[in-house]
This record gives structure tokens, sequence and C-alpha cells, in this order.
């Protein structure tokens, strides 16, 4: 006890400077588990954001098939995490944001959960997908995407939530704390693909046809960025770079045949910078680029995220790493999600960053989340 209590009282600028020799966020979680001073101390760096900038990792199925666990895996060493996170490895998940990841529930309700804190926010139901359902019973792909414009642990009551939703991909936001959510006017001549808080002022929202919209949270007007004026894709991103850019990102699928079935698998990408006028918001320049310098690019189900692979060199720069996102578009692939892999931008080359086990062809895709603290 004597031990336990002189370590409780260890001075701020010691524990600064451990904290600052502790790299693994999950040793970040044991350190602030150790007693009540250390832990506020892990609070306190996380207030100031002074914190190291985390690489997203791969939450996959638990190696040992646990149904209440998954598991990471590292893609700067290429190694599983012997860390096992709260999760029923066959809820899919819609969204992953600063940490917490999103599921709809049979009753369209979405939860937002931090499997590092084992932390749970509820939001309200959605009204609109009531009584629907896709693919009989797979009601989890009901809810295309959710991404939050800040951490709910650092902003909660300030943090917004838009949701990308339905047959035609219709759209909703709400603030943390509100009972219901406000739902944009819809659109039937635009398929929303992905949707991006960008700068800390507006949601932009992005179709299949590369036409870009700002959603106004505080009128619930649409304002149209950009015509949809490129061809058709399966799946088109939106990312903020590391340095501020916008980036859009068109994924191109082909489909290869699989026995009796055929199964898509990403060709390749296009990427485009996106500059906006100061004004107006209007796009004013939209060039297609082949390099995106010392940037990685991490895609899929996730809120898209951006790296310099200068701070992580594990990571291949001028690259996307991506997951297999359309799965629910035929939930019962012959051999499940296994579109991932890294896409080189300047020779266009794909090579693997993680193998999915055959034994998980029918649990739920892999997903990039990126480690948060206490």
């Amino acid at each position: 006890m004597a031990i336990s209590s002189e370590w409780a009282w260890l001075p701020k600028e010691l524990l600064d400077l451990i904290l600052d020799k502790v790299a693994s966020p999950f040793d970040k979680v044991r350190f602030g588990a150790v007693c009540k001073s250390w832990g506020i101390a892990v609070k306190e760096r996380r207030r100031l954001k002074t914190q190291v900038a985390q690489t997203p990792m791969l939450l996959i199925p638990s190696k040992d098939n646990i149904k209440k666990t998954r598991s990471l895996y590292r893609i700067t060493d290429r190694k599983i995490s012997g860390v096992k996170l709260p999760m029923p490895h066959n809820r899919r998940c819609c969204g992953s944001s600063f940490g917490w990841l999103s599921y709809v529930t049979e009753a369209s309700f979405i939860t937002l959960f931090n499997p590092f804190r084992n932390a749970k926010i509820h939001l309200p139901q959605l009204q609109k997908l009531r009584g629907y359902r896709r693919y009989g019973n797979k009601y989890e792909y009901t809810v295309k995407k959710v991404t939050l414009s800040s951490d709910p642990a650092s902003t909660p009551e300030d943090c917004l939530a838009m949701a990308l939703f339905g047959e035609f991909t219709d759209l909703a936001f709400v603030k943390l704390g509100d009972e219901s959510w406000t739902y944009v006017e819809e659109d039937r001549m635009s398929v929303y693909a992905d949707v991006l808080y960008f700068k800390g002022g507006q949601f932009l929202v992005i179709d299949h046809r590369s036409g870009l919209v700002s959603i106004d949270v505080n009128t619930n007007q649409k304002k149209i960025l950009a015509p949809a004026d490129l061809d058709y894709t399966d799946r088109t991103y939106l990312v903020e770079t590391s340095g501020g850019n916008l980036l859009l990102v068109r994924r191109l699928i082909d489909s290869f045949p699989f026995g009796l079935s055929c199964q898509g698998m990403t060709s390749c990408f296009e990427v485009y910078k996106l500059v906006l006028d100061d004004e107006s918001g209007k796009v004013v320049e939209r060039v297609k680029v082949k390099n995106i310098g010392d940037d990685v690019l991490f895609l899929g189900d996730n809120q898209s995220i951006s790296v310099s692979a200068f701070h992580f060199p594990g990571c291949h720069p001028n690259s996307i790493y991506y997951t297999d996102d359309y799965i629910d578009t035929k939930p019962y692939y012959p051999n499940g999600p296994i579109d991932m892999g890294i896409f080189n931008l300047e020779d266009g080359t794909i090579r693997p960053h993680y193998k999915p086990d055959p034994a998980h062809k029918h649990k739920s895709p892999p997903i990039w989340i990126l480690p948060s603290m206490l």
C-alpha cells in the first residue's frame, strides 16, 4: 500500500516525462488505470491535445473466434495486437470516427461505441428507417455510413453526427443530446457515397458521380458546390489531407468469377484535388493527381483518414490503404470481404496489407479505427 501511495503522488512533471515515453495507446490506457492521479494525467494530456498522433489500425475478428471481442491489426509491422476489444464479431460497423464505431440496431437506433473506453452513446431512432429492411433481416446495411464532426469525449456538447441511410441514401444529422434527427431535403437525382466534416465548419457530401454538396446544419440548407459530371463509380470518398487539402477519391471495381458467382475486386483509384472558392465555397478547380506526397489514405466504411508517412515509417507514402466496404451490395459473397490492399498512386500497383482468414468470411468486414485514449 505504501508503494502504491507513493506512485499516486508522483509530481505532474514526472508523469508527463513518463507519458512522453509511452508510445502505445494500449500502454497509455494501462497507465491511466494505475490510480486516480495517473488517470487524470492521461485525461489532461488528451484535453490539451498534446498526445502523439496515432496511425489507424484494422479492427478484425479475433483469431480465437471469441464472439464478443475483436482484435487489432497493426499495418506498420503487420502484426495482430494481443489486446482484445469488446465488440460482437458479427456486428457490422457503419462508421468509425475518432475511435468511435457506429452500428445500427434492428429498431433503427444508431449506437456510438468506443471499444478503448468501453463507452456507448445512444443516438435517436432514425424514424425514416422504421419498417425498412434490406436483404431480408440484414438491417445492419440500412445505414451506409455515420461520420462525426469531432470526438464526443472531448466535445460532448458540440459533436454532430451525419448519417447516410436508406435505399436512395438519404441524409440526416443530429447533435449529441438532441431527441431527434434533422432530415435533409431528399434528392432522388443523387445517390450519396461519402460525407466529411471539413475544416471544422461544414459537412461535405459526395455522390457516386462526384457531385459535391455542403450541408448547413444551422439552416438545414443544401448547397451545390460541384456538378455530378463524372462517370458513376461504386465507391467515392472525400478526404482531408494532413496539409488541409480536399481530395476526391474514386474507386473502380471489376467483377471476377469465383466458382458460380462473381465478386467485385478493386482495379484502381483515381484521385482529384479540389480547390474551393473562399467566398462561395464552390469548387473552382478539380485536378487529377498521381502524387499526394508523403500522405497515406485509409478508406473504407470509416471516416476517411489521411496521415503523414513521415511520422509512421511502416506506412507506404503516396498510397491508399483500403478495405472491402461494398459487401452490402452483395452481402453473401462466396469468399467474404476479401477486397483489401494497398494501392500505389505512382505506378498503379496493388499489394496486400492484411490477408483475411477464410474462416471469417461470414463475419463483418474489417474496418479502420483510430486508437483513442481515456
